[in-house]
């Protein structure tokens, strides 16, 4: 599982032992939550495929496991997850994290 962030983020997150990812409301009529893909940073199109701002792909955390989390309804739930609530990954689920033109995450 992925999760795009921009650096500011990045920077606050990668701080901490357990990586605790905020849930939030996102524009639209999306769900209330912490979001996260499938799809790796190489992919044609990312932040439009996930209708983020590109400033928002610049930097990705990578973890094992979907625990919790819940496909978005219609087409894009097939590389779309999100947790309803604040999310946390304890260090031993995390895997590479930094920036996602540099290979990472892959």
């Amino acid at each position: 599982m992925l999760q795009f962030t921009d650096q500011e983020s990045w920077n606050a997150l990668r701080s901490q032992v357990n990586w605790l990812f905020r849930a939030h409301q996102p524009p639209g009529d999306h769900p209330f939550g912490a979001y996260f893909t499938t799809l790796p940073p190489n992919t044609t199109n990312l932040a439009k495929k996930l209708r983020i701002p590109r400033r928002k792909i610049e930097f990705v955390f990578c973890f094992q496991g979907a625990d919790g989390l819940l496909q978005i309804p219609g087409g894009r739930g097939d590389y779309v997850w999100y947790s309803p609530s604040d999310y946390r990954v304890k260090y031993d689920k995390q895997h590479e994290h930094g920036r996602a033109d540099e290979g990472k995450c892959k």
